[in-house]
């Protein structure tokens, strides 16, 4: 059996393939970058998916082959490769980058160039006798000609340019904002500091559109980067001496996707040499079960882990248990110290959140779907992943206005487990099914399982539990491919904590933040939220009367004295207030109206304007 590999910063795809080569299943779990991720956490990405794909087969006799972004070092590849190889018991693991498997697989026996321009970019070519080079790819700090996150960063300085009197008129200074989600262009000083490069890089989609509308700035900003893109192309064809008429194979979103980029890149490089520009037939693990297959020896491309016949499999810690690389421990530091060190880590986390923004709005919408049809959403987890649900559930009463059952959150030991560690407790599955058959969920029910290491045995056991109850489930976990499964999975790749081990740290951290989205987003869209104001919270105190008057005087600008006088009218129910002084009707109208059938402020008050 042969598991092929393709990792990128992320997403990981595998597939396992037999001996004839055909695929016989696929699986796909977070990043497995280890420059990015961290050597641990990728190797245990690749082990986790051969274990899912094997599904019980032996892996004495198994092949496993990885093309991995970022792992361009021999030593790092060998360190990932032996990793694998002995948690797996394999019998020979082969690791190399991402690159290499794509321009093999495509180019063949004979010679050729692959060129990548997507968030990065970067040419790699290899001749017949096998030599390989690299041209460029050295990231944004050498320039990254080329690539999408080039282009908007050249179409910001244009933007720039233009403001201070020093560039031409451009029409991306309207457009940019607004794409990156900001009001104005000056906000990409601050924008600029934290956005990630792929962030940045999604800016270029919008240089294009302005560029086929005509606009000048654009279309130099494309042009100038295919032209520096086509210049590593030509000069890597030339050090190779593929001669006239090489291939070159096209790869990534600028050269796929924008016609002129495309376009500007194979008339630069005609101007040089005769090239055949080609698609690539050959994509993710496939391309990298092709190029392993097809080399007689991939020695100078890859590194290769091979068994020392003793087979035995040993375990891999999970990404929160291991230690975060520094020159200096914890507790080795001052207070001042331990304060960078600690606050260093953790902002990394809203980066590591976006990258599972796919998985978290899934579940924004299922939970919304739940409350919106009779549902509630339940969490569940052990020790601190317990807890983090709990204090979501708790406050959403108060937030929201909802009834206390609506979201509910369950803890492996109980209350008590709420004040006291009872972490026996988190290894019961029989105490997971129990717990959530005692709240008698039903279909239209969504069930949220908590786990930093997606593999907590009462977690576990609930989410199953809550399968054969046909509700929808997802997982939050802070494991790259944990062993719990769900409909919808969000795997937090948070890595080692500042005190290994625990995961009240940089995973409490990012978990809560992904709680609070689903039960915020959810809310929202059940029409509990009114222009990003609490207008279901329940005034139970002289503050939070003081803030009702203030959301009811924002809404409907008849001051706060009035507005609490509606208020005291409408027993202090926010909503109440706001159609008496929308609709100019009295209390029990008012109340009625809300009251009818499915009607929500938005409704009622769109309603009104509309007449």
């Amino acid at each position: 059996m042969i598991i092929a590999i393709e990792g990128g910063a992320t997403h990981t795809r595998a597939g396992l393939y037999d001996e004839a080569g055909i695929c016989l299943a696929e699986a796909e779990a977070g990043p497995s970058n280890p420059v990015a991720c961290g050597i641990e956490t990728a190797a245990l990405t690749l082990v986790e998916l051969a274990k899912r794909l094997l599904a019980g087969r032996p892996a004495s006799k198994l092949a496993l082959w990885a093309g991995l972004a970022g792992a361009g070092s021999p030593k790092v590849q060998m360190a990932v490769a032996e990793i694998v190889g002995r948690a797996l018991g394999a019998q020979r693991v082969r690791v190399t980058t991402d690159l290499h498997p794509v321009l093999f697989a495509n180019a063949g026996p004979g010679g050729g160039a692959l060129v990548i321009a997507g968030t990065g970019s970067a040419v790699i070519a290899k001749n017949q006798q096998g030599k390989v080079l690299r041209v460029g790819g050295r990231g944004a700090v050498f320039g990254d000609d080329g690539s999408a996150y080039r282009v908007a960063v050249e179409a910001l300085r244009a933007c720039a340019a233009m403001v201070d009197g020093l560039g031409p008129e451009t029409v991306l200074i309207e457009k940019l904002p607004p794409a990156a989600g900001l009001g104005a262009f000056e906000e990409f000083v601050v924008w600029s500091g934290s956005a990630e490069k792929r962030a940045v890089a999604d800016l270029a989609r919008t240089v294009a559109e302005a560029a086929d509308a005509g606009d000048f700035v654009a279309r130099a900003c494309l042009d100038e980067q295919a032209r520096r893109l086509a210049a590593q192309a030509v000069a890597a064809i030339e050090k190779l001496h593929l001669g006239e008429g090489a291939r070159v194979f096209l790869h990534g979103s600028l050269l796929n996707e924008c016609e002129r980029f495309r376009g500007a890149f194979r008339e630069s490089v005609n101007q040089y040499v005769s090239a055949q520009f080609m698609e690539c037939l050959h994509m993710g693990h496939h391309a990298v079960y092709n190029a392993f297959r097809d080399a007689d020896s991939p020695a100078n491309w890859a590194s290769t882990w091979q068994t020392d016949g003793v087979g035995a499999s040993e375990s891999v810690a999970a990404p929160t248990e291991g230690k975060v690389f520094s020159t200096r421990a914890l507790d080795e530091l001052d207070a001042p110290g331990i304060v960078r060190f600690m606050n260093g880590l953790d902002a990394s986390l809203p980066a590591v959140v976006a990258m599972q923004e796919s998985g978290i709005s899934q579940a924004v919408e299922a939970a919304a779907a739940a409350i919106m049809g009779g549902g509630r959403i339940i969490y569940l987890g052990a020790g601190t992943s317990g807890r983090l649900g709990v204090l979501d559930a708790s406050e959403c009463p108060p937030t929201f206005g909802v009834p206390p059952g609506l979201v509910v959150g369950l803890i492996a030991g109980g209350e008590r487990a709420l004040r006291e560690s009872i972490e026996g407790e988190e290894d019961n599955r029989d105490a997971g099914m129990a717990d959530l058959d005692r709240l008698e969920p039903r279909p239209r029910d969504f069930v949220v399982g908590i786990a930093a290491s997606g593999s907590t045995p009462y977690v576990v056991a609930a989410l199953e539990r809550a399968k054969c109850h046909g509700c929808t489930t997802a997982l939050v976990c802070c494991h790259p491919a944990p062993a719990a499964r769900a409909d919808i999975m969000i795997c937090l790749t948070t890595g080692p904590e500042a005190l290994a081990g625990s995961t009240r740290l940089r995973a409490g951290t990012a978990t809560k933040m992904v709680l609070n989205i689903i039960s915020t987003g959810a809310m929202a869209l059940s029409g509990y939220v009114y222009q990003g104001l609490m207008v279901e919270m329940k005034p139970s105190n002289i503050k939070l009367r003081l803030r009702a008057a203030g959301i009811v005087d924002a809404i409907t600008g008849i001051g706060q004295a009035q507005a609490t006088e509606l208020l005291q009218t409408a027993h202090w129910s926010i909503p109440t207030a706001i159609v008496m002084a929308v609709r100019q009707v009295g209390q029990p109208a008012a109340h009625a109206l809300l009251r009818n059938g499915d009607a929500r402020l938005r409704d009622i008050i769109s309603t009104d304007s509309n007449k």
